[in-house]
């Protein structure tokens, strides 16, 4: 009987252990396994802002659910995510779920990207801050493990794409045209 109790000890010890893991300390974030990994990739390349705006830090003051989504029931064939407020007033972010395959770095970039929607004020300015977002993230990653930038999916593509728009001069000016140029971002305030 000993023996028992002692293996059911150490099973829920294990149990317990491994979902804390899985968790990360972001369950009032998601429930995804690879979502938090992600936000714990935002860790390692020092970008706690973007954690603290998820964690409640934001326009809402709560937590920012991320989840995968098809975003085609949103007639959102062609994006990659979305942030939308719920009728309670609670913030999601969704990824397409096309990307589940993807590397937690990209949808750590996305999530940065995402994050900076928090105040809906749906202008070009905060579309640019963004896309800065999402670009220095992907470029923190980069500097920390060159091998990123060479896996083969399409959100590493984007991400490489955006980084080479940023890197040309020096900054925002190629970003800003590309905001200007999207027929998705035509009727926001400049």
């Amino acid at each position: 009987m000993k023996k028992l109790y002692l293996l059911f000890c150490i099973v829920f010890f294990i149990c317990f252990t491994f979902n804390t893991t899985i968790a990360g300390g972001y369950e009032k974030i998601t429930s995804n396994a690879k979502i938090s990994a992600a936000i714990s990739a935002l860790e390692t390349v020092d970008r706690n802002d973007v954690i603290a705006i998820l964690s409640g830090r934001n326009s809402t003051g709560k937590p920012i659910r991320v989840m995968f989504r098809n975003l085609a029931i949103y007639g959102c064939t062609q994006c990659e995510a979305f942030t939308a407020k719920t009728r309670g007033g609670d913030l999601v972010i969704y990824i397409n779920e096309e990307h589940k395959d993807a590397p937690v770095e990209t949808l750590a970039c996305l999530i940065a990207h995402e994050s900076q929607h928090h105040t809906f004020t749906n202008t070009r300015a905060e579309e640019l801050r963004a896309w800065v977002s999402e670009t220095t993230t992907w470029n923190a990653f980069v500097r920390k493990n060159r091998s990123v930038a060479y896996l083969n999916h399409p959100l590493v593509k984007r991400e490489n794409y955006i980084s080479k728009l940023y890197v040309r001069q020096n900054g925002v000016d190629n970003i800003r045209q590309l905001i200007a140029k999207n027929p998705v971002y035509a009727n926001l305030e400049k």
